[in-house]
Formats: C-alpha cells, structure tokens, sequence
C-alpha cells in the first residue's frame, strides 16, 4: 500500500481536454463541480479501462447536462440546498461496480437535480431544477422509456407541506450507469408526503402507486408481496421504508427496488433480511462471503453474529438494504448497503477491505488488475492524509449474494471537496 500511497498525480487527458470545449462552463458553480466530482468521475473512467471515445463522451454529458444542475457547491452559501444525497449534502455520489471480479468494472453516478436558488424564497421547495433535469436528459438521451416515469411522478408529485416527513426535503434522484455506449438511466422517488397526507405508510404508497400502474397485474407482483410479507411478520426489526427506484426502460423489463434501513446492526439481522426470513433461498455460500468482508471492512473478527457494531443514532446510520424484482418474477433479491463513512476506521481501510476481500476471492486475473486500478485512482484524487485518517470519501459498500453464490460489490463515493489532492488544483 505504500506505494500506492506515494503516487504522482496523472490528470486524465480526457478531463483537462473536456474542460475548455465547453462554453457552458463558463458559470462558477458548473465549473467548480466538473473541477471536483468532475475530476473523481473522469479518474474513475480512466483507471476502469473505459475507451477515450467513452470517457470523452460520457464527460461532456456531465458537462452539457449534470453540471448546470448540481447547484451551488460547497461553500457558497449558507443556503445551499440540503440534498440527502450524501451527509454532507453534495447531490451527488459515484460508484464504481466491480461485479464479482471476473469483468470489467461498471462506474456509475447518481445525483439530485438542484437549482442555484433551491432552498430560497424564490424556490423554496427546489421544483424548478428537475423539470428542467428532465427536459435536458430527456432531450439528449431519447432512448429513455419514460412510461413508469410518469407514472410514479404523478404519484410522488406532492409537494412538501411544512415538515420534513423524510427528515429532509429531497424528492426525486436520477442515476445512471455508464456504458461504452448508450448510458441507463434510473429514478428514484421518495414516497413521505404522500404517506403523510394519506395517513399511509411509505411501504403502503409505495405498494399502490406499484399496484396502480397501468401496465402490470397485482398477479404479477409476487415478488412485492412476499416482501411485504416479511415486513409484516417481523415488525420487531422496524424497518424503515426510504424510496422506490426503477430503470428507465421498458416496463416489462424494468427492475424495481425498494430501499429501506434497519436501525438492529448485528449480522444475525443482516442473514435474517437478506433472505427475507427463509423466502429467498441458496444463500449460506454468499453470505459466508459476505460475513468475511463485513469482518475485515468493521473489524469484527472473531465476533458472534449477534453483537451489533458501536451505537450510531446519525439519519443514515443502520444498515441500508433493497428489495429488487421485476413483474412476473417469482423470487426478489435483496441488497446489504454497508455505510462504512458510519462503521469504518478510515477510507484507506476500506480500500484495504474491499481489495484484499476481492483478491482472496479472485477467479480471474482481471480482479488484481481492477482493484489495484480502484486504490490507485482514490489516491491520486484524494490527499494520503486524509485516506488514512478520516472517514467520508466512502459512503457504502453494496454487496449482493449472486446465483454462482459469488458476491457482487460496488463502493460508492461522495467526491469531498475539500479531500481533494492539492495538486488536482495546481
């Protein structure tokens, strides 16, 4: 590690010759995100083996579309909008997806579309800057199925009423997974006004407004049900319902997911929700796996299964689960999101972690190359120091039990100003 933690700083050519094609960075907000997230995006591209036709592709969509919605950035006002993207309020996050180690990571991003005036009596609810989102990724991506879209939106459409019924003012998130080619893209929705103007729970709107949509028959949601089912007959866990996510696709083909948190932190809970209690079956390879990697990321080598980590009451601390299926499906699949800015000693070991869990399992060549490419982009972008002695670069790692019984990991990362190597500024 150490080498890798004395490394020259090697701008991508792709971001330095992105930056001055564009007139539309001529703004100091947009400006400031391409020279941060930007920057964390374009390196994270590069160091995952992208083509350059891709890398310059996909950086002049964050420039032309991303940027100019990403509001003010860190730092500019005391009335900057309080995204719940990420703890400290950036509206966006990236990841990069290793899979199971055997293919070519994924990187992705996902952010909150925000006005300049978001939060401010001129717009106090932030309405103005996902209409517009909308209207620009629409027009340049129109391959984007918006059926569902409009669907959910219409049902999720409330506007906040005084209060934060979600513990924050977000309302709606766009991500989306970059490709060689064409990107997809998916949306989230927060389903907290709608609960409380109904007297509802967020599980029971987001069970209607699944039910409601016009494509599909309830008889082609078993996978729903069963989860509900788990909920239901474990209320003792009280499960908290965060947000509804769907791919912009066809709506056959769409996968849905809910997101819920589980304050309970032991792994007794965790093999308990990943299985749904017994209903999603074949699982004790992954989860061997997975207990391996929790150990090594939380320190908890040599624990039982029932010791919760150290007590945190942060919004976002808990773990951080979801249920994923498609209609006329049988079986959902469930997804542990582990927030290691919570449980972590620091980001370099997570780095550690994550690596060294990888490389054990490793069944192709290609993991070494990836995760030793993962560690040497995050320590060129991001000063040593604060690797090794903080947390906050790393917001989750997400792992999901595969039908091999390998596990698939993604880190996700908040791009931290002021974590930023010095000279990515010289």
């Amino acid at each position: 590690m150490t080498a890798l933690t004395n490394q020259p700083i090697n701008r991508p050519k792709t971001w330095q010759c992105t930056e001055p094609s564009h007139e539309s960075l001529a703004s100091f907000s947009e400006h400031q995100w391409y020279r941060t997230a930007g920057y964390l995006l374009a390196s994270l591209l590069q160091n995952a083996g992208y083509s350059q036709q891709a890398q310059l592709r996909i950086l002049g969509e964050f420039v032309e579309i991303i940027a100019p919605h990403l509001g003010l950035p860190p730092g500019l006002s005391t009335q900057r909008w309080q995204s719940f993207m990420t703890d400290d309020h950036n509206p966006i996050e990236l990841s990069w997806d290793f899979h199971t180690g055997t293919q070519q990571p994924t990187i992705r991003y996902s952010i909150e579309p925000i006005g300049l005036d978001a939060g401010s009596t001129a717009d106090p609810n932030n309405t103005k800057a996902p209409l517009l989102f909308r209207r620009s990724i629409l027009k340049a991506s129109p391959h984007i199925d918006t059926e569902l879209f409009e669907h959910f939106e219409k049902t999720f459409g409330s506007l906040w009423e005084d209060g934060l019924p979600e513990g924050h003012r977000s309302t709606i998130f766009w991500a989306f997974d970059l490709k060689e080619g064409q990107n997809t893209a998916k949306a989230y929705f927060f389903p907290g006004a709608v609960a409380r103007a109904t007297n509802k729970s967020n599980l029971e709107v987001i069970h209607d407004a699944i039910s409601s949509a016009p494509t599909w028959k309830l008889s082609d949601l078993k996978p729903l049900h069963t989860f509900i089912n788990f909920v239901e007959q474990h209320k003792e866990l009280e499960l908290e319902v965060e947000m509804l996510a769907l791919d912009l696709v066809d709506p056959a083909q769409s996968r849905l997911k809910i997101y819920f948190r589980c304050r309970r932190t032991d792994f007794s809970t965790v093999r308990k929700i990943m299985s749904l209690g017994g209903a999603v079956e074949n699982l004790d390879d992954g989860l061997g796996k997975l207990r391996a990697l929790w150990d090594s990321l939380l320190g908890a080598q040599g624990q039982p299964d029932g010791m919760p980590l150290p007590h945190n009451n942060h919004r976002t601390a808990g773990i951080l689960f979801n249920v994923e299926f498609k209609v006329q499906s049988t079986t959902p699949k469930v997804k542990l999101y582990i927030p290691a800015r919570h449980y972590a000693k620091s980001d370099q070991q997570v780095i550690e972690a994550v690596a060294g869990f990888l490389n054990g399992e490793a069944q192709s060549d290609l993991t070494k190359k990836y995760t030793a490419s993962y560690a040497s982009c995050l320590y060129k972008v991001f000063n040593t120091y604060d690797l090794s002695s903080s947390l906050g670069i790393h917001t989750y790692v997400g792992c999901s039990v595969q039908s091999d019984g390998n596990l698939r990991v993604v880190t996700y990362f908040n791009p931290q100003q002021h974590k930023l190597h010095s000279d990515v500024y010289a």
